[in-house]
């Protein structure tokens, strides 16, 4: 892996500059229950760890977007 290339928040929870409250909420469930640290924790400490900075990207940028 290189140095991370930062990522807007639309880019982050995979939805367009133009989607709506709805669709932003919808892509936050989908990626916060997929990457949750407690829903991956049987799969071992690297994933772990990994889906737990990912999580914490998912909330910022929801933080960011929603209203």
């Amino acid at each position: 892996r290189g140095p991370s290339i930062s990522k807007t928040p639309y880019e982050i929870l995979d939805v367009s500059p133009g989607a709506s409250q709805e669709e932003i909420k919808a892509a936050f469930k989908q990626l916060a229950g997929k990457y949750h640290p407690d829903k991956v924790a049987h799969l071992g400490d690297e994933f772990k760890v990994l889906a737990e900075e990912k999580f914490k990207q998912i909330q910022e940028a929801y933080q960011k977007l929603k209203q």
